[in-house]
């Protein structure tokens, strides 16, 4: 539902209710709906979260040798499957045999598409690498990937932690923040549509995690040295780098789970690739929305909405959260405001795509036999 026609039903029940509005007077829904989307636009609480919002996940750029009609219908092929990758978050999709006939046409989802040029080198006269650019179109591709039965990610996505540590001529270290090994990650993961942290290394990191620590493995103080930096996705490893290739073991560990994979003989790209698969396939599991399920309704019950800001700021918290199809105003007491929502997915996906921010939090509360599905949470400045 568009936010001005959820504008006018919340400020009928809110003007009445709230206890800080006592002596608001809005002649009109119109002038109700405007002011809220005002408050929309202006307010800001930026809060600190352990997520982060992906820009670009339906627009791609690949090198070309050339403009020519082949190296075109290849470019916008191999295009949309990065775009079909980073929306699904996991390599698998492209097995899919909807997504592959899909290939076969990728000008069907395109929107615009152009050519860019850029140089190689000293001489940019002498060297220059052309870049195929498309901006797909976003409806089309999610309409693809339901077709095909494949959950789509949205843009809100937890941020992945790394500690990695790496040994070189005899010596051992755990690459930080500012070392060169993070830009080949960095650039694989955006490119994935991945948000990644590396450990900034200061006197608090290493007062809490030694080289050791981190080469055997040891996850328990990795999680605990962890938590400064808001992030639930640890990925750990040890690498011997032998010339230009590394070998050793990548893990992920994430809600107590571990998972692992063998790096043998890889250079530096394929081993960002392995550990961005690892990433993308073992979270999109968890927070990936499969919209083509039947749609159900949950009751958001969220307390201590002690402003006209905080309202506006939970309004497009939720907007952000792909699971959400539709929101609407059930009843406002107080500080509290009761939402009727209709969701794609389960309801615990729900909860994980709310738990990626820290200004809801989460309230247990009893369930009654035979109630209609109830959430309750707190918001938090």
């Amino acid at each position: 539902m568009p936010v001005a026609m959820r504008c006018k039903t919340f400020f009928q029940n809110l003007i009445s209710s709230l206890p800080f509005l006592p002596a608001l007077d809005v002649r009109s829904a119109g002038k109700m709906a405007c002011l809220l989307l005002g408050l929309l636009v202006l307010s800001t609480l930026p809060g600190y979260t352990s997520a982060a919002t992906v820009k670009g996940l339906y627009t791609q750029e690949v090198p070309v040798s050339g403009q020519g009609y082949q190296e075109r219908a290849d470019a916008m092929s191999q295009a949309l499957a990065n775009v079909l990758v980073k929306v699904a978050g996991q390599r698998e999709v492209l097995s899919n045999s909807v997504v592959r006939r899909a290939l076969a046409r990728p000008e069907t989802y395109i929107s615009k598409f152009g050519f860019r040029s850029s140089s190689v080198g000293e001489d940019p006269s002498l060297n220059r690498q052309q870049y195929f650019q498309a901006v797909f179109d976003q409806q089309a591709i999610n309409q693809l990937l339901r077709s095909a039965g494949v959950a789509i990610w949205g843009p809100s996505r937890p941020s992945t932690l790394v500690w990695l540590a790496l040994e070189n001529g005899g010596q051992r270290a755990i690459v930080n923040a500012s070392g060169a090994f993070p830009v080949v990650f960095a650039e694989t993961f955006q490119g994935r549509g991945l948000p990644l942290l590396f450990p900034l290394m200061d006197f608090e990191d290493t007062a809490a995690v030694s080289t050791v620590d981190v080469w055997g493995g040891f996850t328990g103080k990795l999680q605990e040295a962890s938590r400064r930096y808001g992030s639930e996705s640890i990925l750990t490893g040890r690498l011997s780098q032998n010339d230009e290739r590394f070998y050793g073991r990548l893990s992920l560990v994430f809600r107590g789970a571990s998972q692992s994979v063998a790096v043998n003989g890889l250079d530096a790209a394929a081993v960002t690739q392995l550990a961005a698969d690892l990433v993308g396939t073992t979270l999109s599991r968890h927070y990936a929305i499969d919209a083509s399920d039947a749609s159900s309704k949950t009751l958001l019950v969220v307390g201590n909405i002690a402003s006209l800001e905080d309202y506006a700021a939970l309004n497009r918290y939720l907007e952000r959260i792909t699971a959400i199809r539709d929101v609407s105003v059930y009843r406002v007491a107080g500080s509290t405001v009761e939402l009727e929502l209709v969701i794609d997915g389960s309801e615990s996906q729900l909860a994980d795509a709310l738990a990626l921010g820290r200004n809801l939090r989460r309230v247990p509360s009893a369930v009654q036999p035979g109630s209609a599905a109830t959430m309750h949470y707190s918001w938090s400045r």
